[in-house]
């Protein structure tokens, strides 16, 4: 290091940046390599050198304190997670975030994770608004260290190398309220959304992940306004729970939705949903969510399973594994059921028995507890057709590693992790209701929470209600260890077993309440804020964990 120790800005070195979303992290392939590799044997594990020219008690003194503040992480991923590559996670885990000069520039101090190396970065936004890192520091001698440097660094010192950084070119993301024109048949839900204040955290961090997704067809933002509201919100959320689980995401190719990269591995995506006849009103609605069916295991064992079987047979006949970009690397389809309002809460019931053709024989003990065993169901009797196989029994399907589920990938997700990043109307209240799953053996009854969204104790993550039921017949099989932390289902020595967290949410609905009770959008009356009462049903727990 050279210059003024004083001044933090001669310890930062520029950065290169190119697609944060592929991995081309700022602190380039060399500087990875060289912290992630380094071992040093055990009997220097208890030093640290200090860089040449480092002077320490001037340098690292909190006498003199700069702009830089902490923040909470939430609000740091909602703000740069999008470009962070999956290099750079992989290989270095967050110890601080930062921000200054009203968020003009955000910093992290990380730690080498096989390693005793600290550091940290600058990041600023590109002319369109993407936050990307700008300028690193490296060979900290410690944490404390690191946050020193941050807490006496002036955004002065970065504002001159930003107005003449020009940024690697990205490929345009979108805007998601942009107007067109001729257009009045808006979804009611995207007018709530735009326009209403129960819904504004959503509509911010949805803002700040759009601008790093490029419309490839060309009519992502148009749909999402008008009749394919609900299939685009999903997609978003896989982009962001696929970042969050540290994949990089390559959107060159059209379709598939998304090619996932991590190391070597590269998993193909297509996103699919259960849609309603009417997609104009199914996508929201005032008040409770609304019952399941009265008949509800005929429903479930029948009729919902066509409905799963539907979108996921049409997407079989076109083959995307057959790519020339796809071909020998595991292909996965992600469903998500938007048929009826809400009906995500109790509809989940049918994904395994549809693709694995394994129900549940409902029986109640002497203490009068629900208790589940497993049985096989093969044929699907709908209201206009039937299916006579399983899923995964289907001609094709070996070519379908796994079908990814959440019935967590909706507006109500994106509020909620907005709300955690500081988002949002400060008048507006959120409250997250649901059934955790119960981890006894032949267990039936889900076990109730409620939650305030923004309690000390409450965390959440992008990922955490997605599952994967992998393919036993699969032509390119997926381990579990490459989508950690969610939960997997697989069918093991004729058994179906699953792993991942316990307990763990099996369904929730979210109250949000204006305090101020302004008008909703597009509605005459105010929307009643009383306690909502659906019947709670869960899944059967029939598998055996492992």
């Amino acid at each position: 290091m050279k210059g003024n120790p004083r001044r933090s800005i001669v310890a930062f070195s520029r950065s290169g940046c190119s697609s944060g979303a592929k991995g081309d992290f700022t602190f380039g392939a060399a500087d990875i390599s060289k912290m992630a590799s380094q071992k040093r044997s055990s009997k220097h594990r208890e030093k640290t050198a200090i860089p040449a020219g480092l002077i320490v008690p001037e340098l690292y003194s909190t006498a003199t304190r700069g702009d830089f503040e902490l923040i909470r992480a939430e609000r740091f991923n909602a703000l740069a997670l999008w470009g962070l590559p999956e290099e750079f996670v992989s290989n270095f885990e967050p110890v601080s975030h930062w921000s200054a000069c009203e968020e003009a520039f955000l910093g992290m101090v990380f730690k080498q994770r096989e390693g005793r190396k600290f550091g940290c970065a600058i990041f600023a936004r590109d002319a369109e608004g993407r936050t990307r890192e700008l300028a690193h520091m490296v060979s900290m001698p410690t944490a404390r260290a690191a946050e020193d440097a941050m807490r006496k660094t002036r955004c002065s010192e970065f504002e001159e190398l930003l107005a003449n950084r020009s940024f690697p070119a990205l490929k345009s993301g979108m805007d998601l309220f942009q107007k067109f024109p001729r257009v009045s048949n808006y979804q009611p839900a995207y007018r709530y959304l735009r326009d209403g204040a129960r819904q504004s955290a959503a509509k911010r961090i949805m803002q700040e992940i759009a601008k790093w997704v490029p419309d490839r067809d060309g009519n992502f933002v148009r749909d999402f306004q008008t009749t394919g509201y609900s299939a685009r919100v999903w997609e978003l959320y896989l982009y962001a729970a696929m970042r969050e689980l540290n994949f990089s995401i390559d959107l060159d190719h059209a379709v598939p939705d998304f090619c996932l990269s991590r190391g070597e591995d590269k998993v193909f995506v297509e996103a699919v949903t259960v849609n309603s006849p009417d997609p104009l009103s199914a996508a929201m609605g005032d008040g409770p969510p609304p019952l399941p069916p009265e008949d509800f295991w005929a429903f479930i064992e029948n009729e919902m399973p066509v409905r799963f079987g539907s979108p996921l047979f049409s997407k079989v006949q076109k083959k995307y594994w057959a790519a020339l970009h796809v071909q020998g690397h595991p292909f996965v389809l992600a469903i998500a059921d938007f048929h009826a309002r809400s009906s995500m809460i109790w509809s989940h019931t049918a994904v395994p028995i549809y693709l694995f053709g394994r129900g549940a024989s409902v029986t109640i003990d002497d203490n009068g507890t629900k208790r589940g065993t497993e049985k096989i169901v093969n044929v699907f009797h709908g209201a206009r057709k039937s299916i006579a196989a399983p899923f995964f029994d289907q001609p094709d399907t070996e070519n379908i590693s796994a079908v990814l589920f959440s019935n967590a990938g909706t507006i109500s997700k994106f509020n909620r992790m907005g709300v955690r990043a500081g988002f949002g109307d400060r008048f507006v209240q959120l409250t997250r209701e649901g059934g955790l799953n119960d981890p006894h053996p032949g267990a039936f009854e889900a076990i109730p929470f409620r939650v305030d969204i923004e309690s000390a104790s409450y965390s959440e993550n992008w990922a955490d209600e997605l599952e994967m039921y992998h393919n036993p017949k699969a032509l390119h099989p997926i381990a579990d260890e490459l989508f950690p932390g969610i939960t997997h289902f697989r069918i093991e020595d004729d058994e179906s077993i699953w792993r991942g967290p316990s307990p763990r949410v099996l369904f929730s609905w979210t109250h949000s309440v204006d305090l101020l009770s302004r008008p909703i959008p597009g509605q005459r009356q105010k929307s009643s804020t009383a306690p909502r009462t659906p019947a709670k049903k869960s899944r059967p727990k029939t598998v055996k964990r492992k």
